[in-house]
Formats: C-alpha cells, structure tokens, sequence
C-alpha cells in the first residue's frame, strides 16, 4: 500500500450542511431546490425528495452550501461512508444537515476519492473514529483526517476509470441475481393466488367456487386482535420473540401469545404476514391470530400471505391495515381436510423456494464482497490496475 496523506494535507474543503436555526421548517417547500442528506444517497447515486427542498430565495441565503459538479456529499451520520459523487443533474442543489460536502483538492481527482470513499480502508478509519452512543457520526476534524492512498492524478484517473467498468460488471450480475429472487417470489404468490384465493375477488366476492367451498366474510373465519388489546399475559421462563410490523426483533420474558400462532404487521412493513410455532410477544404494530375458528391455522397463514391487505387506517394519517375492513374480504373457504393439503403443498413450495432464494441471495452476498475487495484493492495500490481502452469504458 503506497503512502496515506490526510485530506486536510490534500487541501480539500469541508462545508456541512445547515441545521438548527440557519435552516427553519418553515422554509421547506414542495418542488424546489433539494437539499442532499444521507437517505437520498443509495449505492453511491443521489435520488433527491422534492418534498425536502427550499426556494431559490433561501438557496440563494445557503449559498455556501451549494453543491457542485465535482463535490463529493457524504452523509454524517447512520451508515459511515455513504457517499455520492454531484454530477451536472445535481449542480445548485443543497448540502443537507445530514451531510458533509467535500470539494477535492488540486492532487486528488474527485472520481477516485469517490471510490475511495467507498473502500473498507476508508470506512474502517471513519468507524474507528465516528462519535455518538447509539449512531456513528462523522464530522469535519474526522473526515480531514481521513488518510487517503496518493497516487498521480494520472493513475488516479486510470483506476477511477477501470473500477467504473468492473463495478458495472458485476452491478450487472448482481442485478441479474436479484431479479431472479424477485421470479422466485413472484411464482411463490402465483401459486398461493391459485391454491387459496382461486378465482374469487376478494374484495367483491365475485367468481366461481370450486364444489364444497363456502365463501365467507374473513372476519368470521378468523378473530383479528390488535397488539395492544392483548386478553393476558403470561411470564414464561426464558425469552420470547418479539414481533413487530417488521418482523420478530429481539427477545422478552413475556408471552402474550401461545402457539401457533399468525402475525402481520399494521404499520411499516404492510402485508408481511409471520408464523410463529412457539410463544410470541405482539407489539401494538401488529395484528395478531389465535382463534382460527375451527380452520387449519397453517392454511390461514397462506390466506392472509395472499390477500390484499394494504388499506387506510380510518382517521389516521398513517397508511395501514384496518382489521375491520379487512375483516370484510370474502374468502372461499374449503373443508378442514383440502385446506390442510392445500397448505402441505405451499409448505414445500415455499420450502423449496426459500432454498433458491437462500442460495441466490448467497451468491448475490459474494458479489458485493468481491465488489467491495475490489474497490479496496485498486484504490490501495494493492492490484496493478489496467489502464481502460476508453471505447469500452
């Protein structure tokens, strides 16, 4: 690894974006000139919210932290490292709160410092050294001490160049990956629509039933409870998962609900839908499943995985699931013995389909190592780099 130089000794500038009383709620607008901060940078691109911006007259009092062609945002707090080279799209935009503008100095071309920005060796110092208990946060006096690899702008160039056609490579293949979890999962919906719902409208009511099928309001197949109209609560010896409306996340002593049991998110993550075969703590995200009315729980765990179940939380600013409408989806229902079949062969299929996707999502996970050691390598001299034929970069 060649010799490490400060980007305060490269003479780069250091601008953070406003906060606090330099920048009032009342000065946001709908439509304007956005404002970058760290959740509008994702894999080293800006997507801006126009929803987050200001007018021209309030960019122009910001001035300072105009952004141009050439800078570098990087957000200061959360995921260290998160970064995004502006472009001419992005020139006169705004440095958030959340983010550190970097404007490179004359020995740095601003291409390479973006990767290596990106590197593990960049993000492994700006860890060691972030602040905050409970967030990794980045300031100026952190990130001007940030060592950085020196080669001439030449080479800086060349390696800029040769990671921007290697990471497409592999970008593409990764892409490819994910699209084949997202078939998996697409032809695991298919079968549930095909097994469960049939040809029914749930919403109408609508279709032809198969012979021995009742159609039913789901309400009266089913007792929807909300997480915190919980009937008791029952300390157990160990620990218990909590599940929330993004999924089981920590543990409790605590078990509000026995096995089995079916659990779907209100709020966040809408139409989630989890099995939990051991005693479980619903948080008041969630709507929970107990009394299955006779029905195989099993089967009704796939029934609610393929129902439509985002709707408006009546009076509520927060999109989410109301149990009473809900409650009015009309399903068909058939004997106790089908369903059971019917969820015995969803239970293989999605068995063999979390196989594949637990394979593909292996692969698509070395990909971004090799992504990443890659980046590291070039940036840190610790490969020869090729100099890219530009009628093929």
């Amino acid at each position: 690894m060649r010799d490490l130089v400060t980007l305060r000794q490269h003479g780069v500038t250091l601008t953070t974006g406003p906060f606090g009383t330099v920048l009032a709620a009342s000065d946001y607008v709908d439509g304007g000139i956005p404002l970058i901060n760290p959740t509008h940078i994702r894999d080293g691109h800006i997507f801006p919210d126009f929803g987050v911006s200001v007018s021209r007259s309030v960019a122009h009092r910001l001035s300072r932290h105009v952004l141009k062609p050439g800078d570098i945002v990087l957000g200061r707090h959360g995921d260290v490292g998160r970064s995004a080279l502006v472009g001419e799209t992005e020139d006169g935009w705004l440095c958030g709160g959340g983010s550190i503008a970097i404007r490179h100095g004359m020995s740095l071309n601003p291409r390479f410092l973006q990767w290596f920005l990106t590197s593990r060796v960049a993000r492994d110092q700006l860890l060691a050294a972030s602040l905050g208990a409970t967030m990794d946060t980045i300031n100026e006096q952190i990130l001007m001490s940030l060592r950085v690899n020196t080669p001439t702008l030449r080479k800086q160039e060349v390696i800029a160049d040769y990671l921007d056609v290697e990471t497409a490579r592999i970008d593409a293949l990764i892409a490819k990956k994910q699209r084949m979890t997202e078939l998996l999962r697409a032809r695991v919906v298919a079968q549930q629509s095909r097994l469960i719902l049939r040809d029914l409208d749930p919403i109408s009511g609508a279709g032809r039933l198969p012979s021995g099928w009742q159609l039913m309001n789901l309400g009266t197949l089913i007792v929807l409870q909300r997480g915190h109209d919980l009937p008791w609560i029952q300390r157990i010896e160990g620990e218990v998962p909590v599940v929330s409306s993004g999924g089981t996340s920590g543990t409790h002593n605590v078990a509000i609900g026995e096995p089995p049991g079916v659990v779907t998110g209100r709020y966040g993550t809408i139409g989630e839908v989890f099995w939990l075969d051991v005693p479980y703590w619903p948080l008041n995200t969630t709507l929970y499943v107990q009394d299955f009315r006779n029905s195989d729980p099993r089967w009704v765990y796939h029934l609610l995985r393929a129902l439509p179940l985002n709707f408006d939380e009546e009076k509520s600013a927060v999109t989410g699931i109301n149990r009473n409408v809900v409650g009015q989806l009309r399903v068909g229902v058939p004997p106790v013995s089908q369903q059971r079949e019917i969820s015995e062969e969803l239970d293989r299929s999605e068995l063999v389909g979390d196989a594949l996707m637990q394979k593909v999502e292996k692969q698509i996970g070395l990909l971004q190592e090799r992504r990443q050691a890659l980046i590291t390598a070039a940036v840190t001299g610790q490969i020869d780099v090729p100099e890219v034929v530009h009628g093929n970069h």
